[in-house]
């Protein structure tokens, strides 16, 4: 107890005689960068995720030295990563399929770091060059997603997406591509209407739409040259109405077109949420128009990401919106049935 009374007297006369003798010694501030921002993620393949940020606003101070990454899943840490100043990208590898990660952010000094930014991110299954093909062809109308195999009507139920370019008597073309209970294919209670799958229910996947309005039905998408242009802060489907849905006049869309999906897991009525995976889907537009080659075999042609885990919106947040009874809008219509 004399210890620390005394070393507060002498700290409290220090001061008072340095007043006095007009000497002060200036004690040097530390030097603490400001954090980056903004920061954004993709799934590359199952096992690799990429990161993107807004650069800290301290990297022109001659003290700032880069950024460190930090990756945790659970109670399992790994070698913090580094970067220099001005790389803002980096691709995370040799992760756990089915797992999603917490990655962590700083910008650093010599002797200090900035506070943090993270994200929730998982990878994702990815495929490229997959298509579906018009009714009259030999080829299938349906792309099963998980590994992308297309398929026939005969096989319909299997269908997670699938293209409809029929005409329906005495309307214009509609072209258009999405979930198989709101095709022509299927009645309005989302079963086939003829073949071999007459009577059955299509898969009820979800296309995610613009706003939460209960009425909405406008899909929600991105335009850009590719999957990997594409980065996301948000779960997928994060404040997004959810709808079984198709994209519609696809004569009309010159541009790819990036979308959300949430894939049923089979054809029963409404599957549990936790039961769905998540998909990034880009329908592209090669030379300006969505569907390729020539009648009877005309296509549509997709690259897309889709979760192996179930339940896992590649970051695990809060947000999306509960699954209830998802309307399905059946193409050519403007309102819900």
């Amino acid at each position: 107890m004399k210890q620390r009374v005394v070393a507060l007297l002498i700290g409290t006369i220090g001061v008072f005689l340095a007043g006095c003798e007009d000497n002060t010694t200036n004690t040097p501030v530390t030097f603490i960068p400001a954090p980056p921002s903004n920061l954004m993620a993709l799934s590359l393949t199952e096992t690799s995720v990429r990161l993107k940020w807004t650069p800290s606003p301290s990297e022109s101070n001659a003290e700032f030295m880069g950024y460190r990454i930090t990756v945790t899943s659970g109670p399992q840490s790994f070698t913090p990563l580094t970067l220099g100043k001005g790389q803002t990208i980096v691709d995370i590898l040799a992760l756990d399929a089915g797992k999603t990660y917490t990655f962590t952010v700083v910008a650093y000094t010599k002797d200090t770091v900035s506070s943090s930014i993270s994200i929730q991110w998982a990878g994702a299954k990815r495929f490229r060059g997959i298509r579906a093909y018009e009714t009259s062809s030999t080829n299938g109308s349906g792309i099963r997603l998980i590994d992308g195999t297309n398929l026939t009507i005969a096989n319909g139920t299997e269908w997670d997406v699938c293209l409809d370019t029929r005409q329906e008597q005495g309307k214009p073309d509609n072209w258009a591509f999405g979930s198989p209970r709101a095709s022509t294919y299927t009645d309005n209670d989302g079963k086939f209407i003829r073949g071999a799958k007459a009577g059955q229910l299509a898969k009820a996947t979800i296309i995610f739409c613009d706003s939460t309005a209960p009425l909405n039905v406008t899909p929600y998408f991105v335009v850009a040259d590719s999957l990997e242009a594409v980065f996301d802060s948000k779960a997928i489907g994060t404040g997004k109405a959810i709808r079984q849905i198709m994209l519609e006049n696809l004569q009309a869309q010159s541009k790819n077109m990036i979308f959300y999906a949430m894939v049923a897991p089979d054809n029963s009525p409404i599957p549990p949420t936790t039961q769905y995976r998540y998909a990034k889907i880009m329908l592209k537009a090669p030379g300006g128009t969505v569907l390729q080659g020539t009648a009877p075999n005309r296509y549509v042609e997709i690259d897309y990401s889709i979760q192996t885990a179930v339940g896992v919106p590649y970051a695990l947040v809060r947000g999306i919106m509960p699954l209830d009874n998802p309307r399905i809008v059946k193409i050519g219509t403007q309102s819900p049935r």
